[in-house]
């Protein structure tokens, strides 16, 4: 006789294979994302180095950097001027730099066409795939009736130094209103001065990180990388006001409204979403994984390219 039973697995024996599997995931899937944030880190440090290499490119091209922004009838942002430098020129080739700025003139604030397709484009070198935020355009339409528009963002900015953009008392970094920085000037020692870093522009009214304006493309280092301290805006998105925040800003009279009234008047923090810090272009062209606990007046010294600090290489 036969035993015409076939062998099989009891319900228990079920429930602890799955209970192992579970576990096994459980063990490996931060060890995935790790790998994954890791390789987003490396893409975000290409783009940096990318971006540096333009900005070199164009100081051998005119002699020194582009200008930060401009006063008067050439308010455009360094962003802008390094298209053609990225690969970008048939995008750039779109740009009236006779214009007041990309709404075309004053009172304006919907771009013709022509300057639409620059405002809204998409600049691959300008996306860190581990920021959220870039991927979404600031739509004018919901933010401010009176204007209607797309304008795309970047996750790096420009070092703007110490202070509000444009305030008296500011110390200038490598980019400010209309200059002209030669390496040459940077007395600190290029390899001791932040080009560029990081930055999260937030939800959709934050103009913060949109290229073709102004006040999008900057950062200063009044606070560390990643500092929950709001920032100054004369846009905030409702959903940047809220506590915790990734890229908080200070709310101020009326819808999405942000804390500064005046033009030029922006501070920004350089924030990322790595873990631990952000990823910052210096003026050498390296490219320098800076921690979130660097030590505030490091931070500052190498924001300021002519403060005579003295700073360690293990910053």
């Amino acid at each position: 006789m036969h035993d015409s039973r076939q062998n099989a697995f009891t319900l228990v024996e079920l429930l602890v294979v799955i209970a192992i599997i579970g576990i096994l995931i459980a063990l490996l899937l931060p060890a995935v994302q790790a790998a994954r944030e890791a390789a987003r880190r490396i893409h975000c440090s290409n783009n940096t180095k990318q971006i540096a290499l333009a900005l070199h490119n164009y100081h051998g091209a005119h002699g020194h950097f582009p200008p930060g922004d401009g006063y008067g009838s050439h308010q455009w942002s360094w962003a802008l001027r390094v298209f053609d430098y990225l690969e970008q020129d048939r995008i750039g080739k779109g740009l009236n730099w006779d214009l007041v700025h990309w709404t075309e003139g004053p009172g304006a604030c919907t771009p013709s066409p022509q300057l639409l397709a620059v405002t809204s484009a998409k600049i691959p070198a300008f996306y860190c795939p581990s920021d959220t935020y870039v991927f979404k355009p600031q739509l004018l339409k919901p933010c401010n009736s009176a204007c209607t528009g797309i304008l795309s963002r970047c996750s790096y900015a420009g070092n703007y130094g110490l202070g509000q953009q444009r305030a008296p008392n500011r110390v200038n970094g490598v980019f400010f209103a209309d200059s002209k920085t030669k390496i040459s000037e940077i007395q600190d020692g290029t390899s001791n001065t932040l080009l560029t870093s990081e930055l999260l522009g937030g939800n959709n009214c934050s103009v913060r990180g949109t290229y073709a304006y102004v006040e999008g493309p900057v950062f200063m280092v009044d606070y560390t990388p990643n500092d929950p301290t709001p920032d100054l805006t004369r846009w905030c998105d409702e959903l940047d006001k809220v506590p915790g925040a990734d890229a908080p800003c200070l709310a101020g009279p009326g819808t999405n409204r942000g804390s500064v009234s005046a033009l030029f008047m922006v501070l920004h923090t350089s924030r990322s979403m790595h873990p631990g810090g952000v990823t910052s272009g210096l003026c050498d062209g390296s490219v320098q994984f800076i921690n979130e606990n660097i030590d505030l007046e490091v931070w500052r010294a190498l924001g300021t390219p002519n403060g005579s600090e003295t700073i360690s290489n293990d910053f």
